[in-house]
């Protein structure tokens, strides 16, 4: 017994087969949210509740499953009888969501030894031996004689008066009963039209649910294999390329307990030798000097001031997005989206800078015995702005944070700039997803965990904005009496580039039954054949049907060499970061 799979019969989903590892999936959410495990189409399978039920492992017996009902408003059904909470799933069964709607098969590969085939349903049509149908209900005859007594003639030949009335009396007598009896026959034969009328007209309308129901069938299956059959990235691009947007942004650090900006400290390039002589410390022609200070555990980190005085510790740049609903949830790296987290690039990067020691009348450069002149350390390559030890020489105690000056989302060839809010951010990946808020639907893409699936070779197409890219501008003419001014505009138009997953990395995964673990040094992430460069960061990367499994995030190359290779972190991690359900 190694993973659960689900068999769906019906909905948008027929026709499909779902495995979920038991190693990586103990519960299994159902539902139409988007960060369900089992995720139903919201819109066709609308009987299907945001977060309908759940499959969970006994933790006592692994063989054993039950499923839960979520308080769903339909109802979860299992072999056909509607659950109350939960009940025991074995495979083999049928599970339903809705009366009426969309079903699966739960089963487990390999099946446990205790599981038993599912049981057989029987002909209704087949009668019990010895049992005998009723007989029909006797149709009586319609020819026997009414029980009206004759009329006697007088004996001697001649008709009476009283006799004749008598006659007169049982004639309008018989004409009434004959009235009565035309009537009620006349009344049948409305009543069995009408019920014939009704019978036809059910039975018409039967005949439509059914033949609707075909249609809907085929258009199902047809739809399925569509999604099946492998995409072209041109086709790619026609579906899903109004999803991906360009992202631009500009933020400072700021000190959060007063919401100051934060600075790296600078002194003037001037110092005085041993001898007393007015040197500049590096002989560049620059007018001041970045300085660094030296940390308990021997790192160094920038120095940083709040007054001023040196280079703001900021960012600002470009990078790729993507729709995963409707409603404007975009996701993106996370070094797009929150630059203070990641590592940091200093302005004028390749200039080295002096480091403050603490000695033993205080804080002082730290200065060559033979020259007296400061020695010079190159900026440190991992300084991580958010995550910094310490604040200058200063020693205040309290956290840093980024604060955007701007944060921009602009959709394929349209000029106007949508603000953004950062909305996550993944403490664990490259990963951070940011809202818009807009008055109508916008495009989205579809998500699929391929990480225990994909193989080294797998066709991917990757969708961004990268920097190396021509910029198209467009000139946006005012006709605001107000405001005449013309303004020129860069219209994004994404580019497309294709290549094949190269390796898959894994953080941390077992090295075939030895007791060490083999590690990533980049974590859990595709390594790809595709190189868009930077400004790609960000975008989506699509498996053959269309299917983002991927977000792209980096690229390396070795010094001097023209060939590179890329990175996408697995969309796993992604739908970790949207999903608010507890981690396994």
């Amino acid at each position: 017994m190694e993973r659960i799979v689900l068999r769906h019969m019906s909905g948008s989903k027929a026709n499909q087969v779902e495995e979920f590892p038991l190693s990586h999936f103990k519960e299994l959410i159902v539902g139409r949210d988007p960060s369900s495990t089992v995720k139903y189409d919201p819109e066709r399978d609308d009987l299907v509740g945001r977060q309908h039920a759940k499959i969970v492992q006994d933790p006592a017996d692994p063989t054993q499953f039950s499923i839960v009902d979520l308080n769903s408003r339909n109802g979860t059904f299992l072999n056909k009888q509607r659950i109350v909470g939960s009940a025991r799933v074995v495979p083999g069964d049928l599970v339903q969501f809705g009366a009426g709607g969309p079903e699966f098969q739960f089963d487990l590969e390999p099946r446990p030894e205790s599981a038993l085939r599912p049981t057989r349903i029987g002909d209704s049509a087949t009668m019990p031996y010895g049992v005998s149908a009723a007989p029909p209900t006797r149709i009586g005859d319609s020819s026997a004689r009414s029980n009206v007594p004759a009329t006697v003639p007088a004996q001697d030949g001649r008709v009476g008066k009283a006799t004749v009335e008598r006659m007169i009396s049982q004639t309008k007598t018989e004409s009434k009963k004959t009235l009565l009896m035309v009537g009620a026959v006349f009344a049948a034969l409305l009543l069995i039209a009408g019920a014939v009328f009704g019978v036809l007209y059910w039975r018409g309308l039967k005949t439509g649910e059914k033949l609707e129901s075909d249609i809907g069938e085929t258009r199902e299956a047809m739809e399925a294999a569509a999604k099946a059959a492998p995409m072209t990235p041109g086709a790619i691009v026609d579906r899903y390329a109004n999803a991906v947007v360009l992202i631009e942004l500009s933020w400072k650090l700021i000190y959060t307990p007063t919401g100051a900006q934060v600075y790296h400290e600078y002194i003037p390039n001037r110092w005085k030798d041993k001898d007393g002589n007015e040197r500049m410390i590096v002989n560049d022609g620059r007018r001041s000097v970045a300085t660094y200070i030296v940390l308990n555990d021997g790192t160094y980190e920038p120095s940083l001031t709040l007054g001023g005085g040196g280079s703001p510790v900021m960012g600002e740049g470009s990078g790729s997005g993507f729709c995963v609903t409707n409603d404007g949830f975009i996701l993106t790296a996370r070094h797009v989206a929150a630059g203070w987290k990641t590592n940091y690039h200093y302005p004028n990067h390749a200039y080295p800078g002096v480091v403050w020691v603490r000695g033993a009348t205080g804080w002082q450069i730290e200065t060559d015995a033979n020259t007296g002149m400061p020695n010079l350390y190159n900026p440190p390559s991992s300084w991580v702005p958010a995550n910094t030890k310490q604040f200058g020489r200063h020693s205040l105690q309290g956290g840093f944070e980024g604060r955007h000056d701007y944060l921009n989302v602009t959709f394929p060839k349209n000029e106007t700039r949508i603000p953004a809010k950062l909305a996550r951010v993944s403490d664990r990946h490259d990963v951070a997803m940011l809202k818009i808020d807009v008055p109508e639907a916008v495009s989205k893409v579809e998500m699929f965990d391929s990480y225990d699936s994909v193989k080294a070779g797998d066709a991917i197409t990757v969708l961004g904005y990268p920097a190396v890219s021509p910029i198209v501008y467009g000139v946006i003419k005012s006709q605001d009496v107000f405001n005449r001014e013309t303004k020129v505009q860069s219209v994004p138009d994404p580019s497309v580039t294709v290549g094949n997953v190269g390796r898959v990395l894994r953080g941390a995964e077992a090295s075939g039954g030895k007791k060490d673990d083999i590690y990533s040094e980049v974590g859990d992430a595709y390594q790809v054949t595709t190189n868009p460069g930077p400004g790609n960061s960000g975008g989506p990367v699509f498996d053959d049907r269309g299917r983002v499994i991927g977000i792209y995030y980096a690229g390396r190359s070795m010094a001097g060499a023209a060939a590179a290779v890329s990175f996408a972190v697995p969309i796993r991690f992604a739908r970790e970061l949207m999903s608010t359900a507890p981690k396994q």
